[in-house]
């Protein structure tokens, strides 16, 4: 067993495809193939069931591929810290982060980092909660940044910003020019939902439930764009961040108002593993946020000067 085989027998586990397998690692099929039967030769066992085109792991190869996994995980981190005996000017830092935080929070903070520490390469993966907190706690991700609640035990997590939640509707609704709505008024709204995994979605679904209102839903969408596409359209009404919707109503889009006796404000976090040392590029991104809670007019300061700055 080297690791040439177990580079080939985790992509054709990966895309349960030899074919798809050949892709990812510039090889021909039949060269991956080879490998497959090698290592399978090796273990003396069967690793995948071949059911016509379908492939199957075997128990075997469940068993394999999850040690596979550590020991590609364990190679990472060695060259991740050989890399950073050179110091942070060099580097990869690795962030998943649900779609409102990815999208329209950390940019910003992404670009002072990136300003900072220009040869460190960086990984935004922008899903939902729920694939987030998955990926910390694969390892496949150094940091996330996540709404509430934040459960798992593996998990430690720091405050990152205090984030609140709004109605938002055409610039042709009934409520199009509200600074506030009572419960009573959005009872019969149809609602343009996240999908199911989404932290927004989950803090809305509670704060409606806990008032005794049961959504109609006109559909769901997997991101907030869409969402704001959507409800721009008049297909319906949804809650978002305040954080995702400033162009829009600067430009007549969209219009925002808070919703009376629901508690829409949210913590976010940032997340990491407790089971693995952070690199020094993830520890070096979090101070970079803790200087701007410390200060927090330090970055508006700075982009004003640019601003002015003469050509």
């Amino acid at each position: 067993m080297d690791l040439q085989q177990l580079k080939g027998f985790m992509a054709v586990a990966k895309h349960s495809s030899f074919s798809r397998a050949s892709e990812e690692l510039y090889r021909t099929q039949p060269a991956v193939s080879k490998q497959i039967r090698a290592l399978e030769e090796s273990l003396e066992t069967r690793l995948f069931h071949r059911l016509g085109r379908k492939i199957q792991l075997t128990d075997a190869g469940e068993i394999l591929y999850r040690h596979a996994h550590r020991v590609f995980q364990v190679l990472e981190e060695a060259r991740e810290t050989i890399t950073e005996l050179k110091g942070l000017q060099k580097g990869h830092l690795r962030i998943s982060a649900a779609s409102t935080v990815g999208t329209y929070m950390l940019p910003r903070a992404l670009g002072r980092f990136k300003r900072r520490y220009p040869g460190i390469d960086i990984s935004l993966a922008i899903t939902n909660k729920a694939q987030v907190l998955e990926q910390v706690l694969e390892h496949e991700a150094d940091l996330g940044f996540v709404g509430p609640p934040v459960q798992p035990e593996q998990l430690q997590k720091e405050e990152y910003l205090l984030d609140e939640l709004v109605l938002i509707v055409d610039a042709n609704h009934p409520l199009a020019h509200e600074e506030f709505v009572s419960i009573d008024r959005i009872k019969e709204e149809v609602f343009i939902l996240r999908e199911e995994g989404s932290g927004t979605r989950e803090i809305m679904e509670e704060e409606l439930a806990r008032k005794g209102i049961i959504l109609h839903k006109a559909m769901e969408l997997g991101s907030t764009e869409a969402i704001k596409q959507a409800v721009a359209a008049s297909l319906g009404v949804s809650i978002v961040s305040k954080y995702a919707i400033t162009l829009e109503v600067v430009m007549g889009r969209l219009c925002a108002a808070h919703i009376n006796d629901l508690n829409l404000r949210r913590q976010l976090y940032t997340v990491s593993s407790r089971e693995r040392t952070l690199p020094r590029a993830a520890d070096a991104f979090l101070e970079l946020l803790r200087e701007a809670r410390a200060d927090p007019g330090q970055e508006d300061e700075s982009a004003s000067r640019r601003a002015k700055r003469p050509d």
